[in-house]
């Protein structure tokens, strides 16, 4: 099974279809660019299943300087852990 690691803005996109986390940084511009990004960089990685706990703290990385797997941000920042199926 091949693990990867995706920033809350995709976490909340694919398991709620939420992308108000989106607009706390960015301009309306860019939010339409990452939303437009968001569900094809995920659709690649389906089927998954989340592989971290956030009560117990496994799986996630706090701060990462690398790119998430989904939407291929590179802002820095936490990551969760997710296994494809």
């Amino acid at each position: 099974m091949e693990s990867f690691w995706l920033c809350d803005e995709c976490v909340c996109a694919a398991a709620y279809e939420d992308y108000s986390t989106l607009s706390l940084y960015q301009t309306a511009d860019q939010i339409a660019q990452r939303i437009a990004a968001l569900p094809p960089g995920l659709a690649r990685l389906i089927p998954v299943s989340a592989d971290f706990d956030s009560e117990a703290g496994w799986g996630i990385n706090g701060f990462s300087s690398q790119p998430c797997d989904g939407c291929a941000s590179p802002l820095h920042g936490q990551r969760h852990q997710f296994t494809r199926l």
